[in-house]
């Protein structure tokens, strides 16, 4: 009989608890983000962490639930309006694709929103911002060509590489959408864009290292704690599947 998979295989109270992280987390020392006047927060980290913790479905529930509890926490840091958690619901779900080897969604939502960045005036006078998402991109190449079992890895170095790999995609998702927003809503000139495009591909990289460096312990000791998280989901659902199987044999 053919396995079907569904879309949440997370239980809510561990949605709930990621959730409640990342809005804690919001209230941590944020980074300014260089000529615009806004901040980037370490609990950004969270949120390619929550994809490929709980996939990409339970992932972007835990993120966007977490980034709004955010914004209540933490109005300060709120630049784009009530509805900003939706960048931390896109870079969940870009990071938990990632995660299940599904790369291809990953280029397809950062390559569209450069097209889309192009497509705006103002985007093409500010034409080389989306030098940026060449990190995103360098990201999905490495994960999808020989990363496809580092997160499973015993090798603790490759499971690093894989949330790196994983996060630089996320993260850099983020950041296209919020490039995006900005450059609709604020209208900034490309004098600012060019101002921040030496910084970024370092703020990005960093918070994208940090995402790794609190994610692979995360990775190895969730499961020992009967959490299963990453991959194992998937692992999990396949023996919960054949156990009736088996008795019914």
């Amino acid at each position: 009989m053919e396995k079907k998979r569904r879309l949440v295989m997370v239980h809510p109270a561990v949605i709930a608890v990621w959730a409640a992280l990342m809005g804690a987390a919001s209230l941590l020392p944020s980074f300014p983000i260089i000529g615009t006047g806004a901040t980037f927060n370490v609990g950004n980290c969270f949120i390619p962490l929550a994809g490929i913790f709980f996939g990409p479905w339970a992932g972007a529930i835990a993120a966007g639930i977490g980034a709004f509890i955010g914004q209540l926490l933490a109005p300060y840091t709120v630049l784009f309006g009530p509805f900003q958690f939706i960048i931390a619901v896109v870079g969940a779900l870009v990071s938990g694709f990632a995660m299940q080897n599904k790369w291809i969604w990953s280029f397809v939502v950062i390559f569209g929103l450069t097209l889309v960045w192009y497509a705006v005036p103002a985007g093409r006078a500010a034409w080389a911002t989306p030098i940026l998402y060449l990190l995103g991109y360098a990201g999905i190449f490495v994960g999808w060509f020989f990363g496809r079992s580092w997160l499973t890895s015993p090798n603790r170095g490759k499971m690093f590489a894989g949330i790196l790999c994983i996060s630089l995609a996320g993260i850099v998702t983020t950041q296209a959408i919020g490039n995006l927003w900005a450059l609709l809503f604020f209208k900034l000139p490309p004098a600012i864009w060019y101002t921040t495009l030496p910084i970024a591909p370092i703020e990005r990289f960093t918070f994208s290292l940090g995402a790794a460096v609190i994610g692979t312990p995360l990775l190895i000791g969730l499961p020992k704690i009967s959490i299963p998280v990453g991959p194992m989901l998937y692992e999990k659902e396949e023996d919960e599947e054949e156990e009736p199987e088996s008795a019914a044999g």
